[in-house]
């Protein structure tokens, strides 16, 4: 059974709103989802699910359904401190991408250099956000990014509890430390505002506003995570991201979750005479030839 503090509609409107705009109206509805996939408590049976995905013609409520599982296997991998069946999970989310038209998936680069993928959004209430993404880094991106300013924005925290589980590559992960300094320093902390007319999953414009706060930064560790591990990131911490892997790709599994850990403010670290720098996530890129790539890899 799938036990969650959201109830199904819930968690079906979660879902659904990281597939694109234009397709919202083809996404399946509470009523197509059968009264027998669901046990005691209303609690949905993942079994009885499975079986459901394997009988129905509809691929776009087969698409949703596949992501459902897959979700529940993060989830629970999360929850319950046990290890994620990347393989499973993996097949389950590539399916799901791939049974219905490219346009249907939200994929965009973010100011960290990788390609974005939501796959599950709860942001109703603060204290409970969940928030899953595909995060994928691949040498054919490199033409998309400004790397200039990917690397001069790179370091941040999050405001929310991070996980991530890598699929292939090596993902890598260094953290830092940035105290506030009362002399310059070459680094400022930066804030970033959001434009709130486009107010979308992963759809977002932004800003990165310098605090005037300059800091003294040091690299505390570097970390290389490869499919099978599991690293977290507290909320707040400085962190920065990146890729090694041998194929020129890598791809891992993230999610924010405010109910492990949650701050009123993240921070971007950039270089002290920059005084605002716009970051923007609007460019949608076929994710297509990627998860084929990610594939061959597993």
């Amino acid at each position: 059974m799938y036990k969650t503090d959201l109830n199904f509609k819930q968690f079906l409107s979660s879902i659904n709103k990281c597939y694109s705009k234009e397709y919202q109206d083809k996404l399946p509805k509470l009523n197509d989802f059968k009264s027998e996939l669901f046990g005691s408590e209303n609690n949905l049976s993942y079994d009885r699910l499975i079986e459901f995905v394997k009988k129905t013609n509809n691929v776009y409520l087969k698409s949703v359904s596949l992501r459902m599982l897959a979700i529940i296997n993060i989830q629970n991998a999360r929850e319950k401190e046990k290890n994620l069946d990347i393989e499973k999970t993996w097949e389950l989310i590539r399916e799901s991408i791939q049974i219905l038209p490219k346009e249907c998936t939200i994929s965009s680069i973010g100011s960290q250099g990788f390609l974005s993928i939501p796959l599950f959004k709860y942001e109703e209430e603060k204290t409970h956000f969940d928030f899953i993404r595909l995060h994928i880094w691949d040498e054919d991106l490199s033409k998309y990014i400004d790397t200039e300013k990917c690397e001069k924005f790179s370091i941040h925290t999050h405001s929310f509890f991070a996980e991530s589980w890598p699929i292939c590559g090596k993902v890598i992960n260094d953290r830092y430390s940035a105290k506030i300094s009362d002399s310059k320093t070459e680094n400022s902390l930066f804030t970033v505002e959001y434009n709130k007319s486009l107010n979308e999953v992963n759809q977002h414009t932004s800003n990165a506003i310098n605090t005037g706060k300059d800091v003294d930064l040091k690299q505390i560790s570097h970390e290389v995570h490869m499919k099978g591990s599991h690293y977290q990131i507290d909320a707040g911490k400085y962190h920065k991201s990146g890729s090694i892997g041998e194929n020129g790709i890598s791809a891992t599994f993230f999610s924010f979750t405010a109910e492990n850990g949650l701050v009123n403010q993240s921070y971007v670290v950039g270089a002290s005479d920059i005084k605002k720098s716009e970051i923007n996530r609007k460019m949608y890129i076929d994710p297509t030839p990627f998860l084929k790539k990610i594939s061959k890899e597993i």
